[in-house]
């Protein structure tokens, strides 16, 4: 289960009223708060292809303009870093608080992302 917040920004507060109404129709979002041209929905979602799912059909919305993900809480997103942890798939640098950022040295290159 992935809970998230958003903040849903309108072309203006004439659209206020009409959103809402479309956000009523999403099972998965409650409205926390609507003011002016912003609306503030929580969405709970199965996972996180569903919460983006969600994200970009309330995008979607006539009369949105932009939707900001505040927060969000992954239900298994501690477990899932066990597993990848078990199974060696994780840097050392992301699960070891001891190491600090200036001694990581990048070995890679970007040259192919430089025009």
């Amino acid at each position: 289960m992935n809970i998230s917040s958003l903040i849903i920004y309108l072309k203006d507060s004439s659209k206020n009223a009409a959103v809402q109404q479309n956000l009523g129709e999403f099972k998965e979002c409650e409205i926390a708060a609507a003011q002016d041209d912003k609306i503030v929905v929580v969405v709970s979602a199965k996972d996180i292809d569903d919460e983006i799912r969600i994200f970009k059909n309330i995008e979607a919305i006539e009369g949105v303009v932009g939707v900001a993900m505040v927060y969000s809480y992954q239900e298994d997103a501690y477990d899932n870093k066990q597993k990848l942890q078990m199974q060696g798939r994780i840097s050392e640098i992301l699960t070891n608080d001891d190491i600090k950022a200036e001694d990581i040295t990048y070995g890679g290159s970007v040259k192919h992302k430089v025009k």
